[in-house]
């Protein structure tokens, strides 16, 4: 065979073979980085904001926890994003999270358990600070991961409640009387 002649014996093989996994690992690349956003802090695209209904949420879990959850409607522009229940020490744990107006994130959670197991399982060992006064309840107050505010209080039934999150205290107290006047 002649170095002019093409090679007839797999040459191209290998090469469409490495073309097709170049081509698959581009298009795995391609995927994930589709699923991944860089924004400045604080800047939230409020269109792309995955979306939970709060109502369907609570229903589901109010059947199945040993104690009344409430799903607080907050006005329009509050984008409610989470919803899960945990186990805690003690207990179970509601939680509901939401994009605030300002680009902020706020979290309820309803539960049974212990304050110091709630407390622990949201934001680790935080820091005690000075109680606040929010809704006619006082509130035991820390400072968690990422110096995030936390708030706890005993809202009756054996019921505990902890709010957390990057967002102003007036947002906290926005949806703590909201969630209160809330069935």
């Amino acid at each position: 065979m002649s170095s002019s002649q093409p090679d007839r014996t797999g040459g191209i093989r290998p090469f469409a073979v490495g073309t097709i996994v170049l081509a698959v690992i581009v298009l795995a690349l391609t995927g994930l980085t589709r699923a991944c956003s860089v924004s400045a802090p604080g800047a939230v695209d409020r269109g792309s904001v995955q979306r939970v209904d709060v109502a369907d949420a609570a229903r589901s879990a109010a059947a199945t926890l040993p104690f009344p959850v409430r799903g607080p409607l907050m006005p329009a522009d509050w984008i409610p994003q989470s919803s899960d229940i945990r186990d805690v020490p003690g207990g179970r744990a509601f939680r509901l999270g939401w994009v605030t107006p300002d680009d902020a994130f706020a979290r309820l959670v309803q539960s049974n358990g212990t304050e110091a197991g709630l407390v622990a399982s949201e934001q680790g060992e935080p820091q005690a600070g000075a109680p606040v006064s929010a809704d006619g309840l006082t509130w035991t107050t820390y400072r968690g991961l990422r110096n995030e505010p936390i708030w706890v209080a005993d809202v009756g039934g054996g019921v505990r409640w902890l709010v957390t999150g990057n967002a102003s205290p007036a947002r906290f107290v926005q949806l703590i009387t909201t969630a209160r006047q809330s069935p």
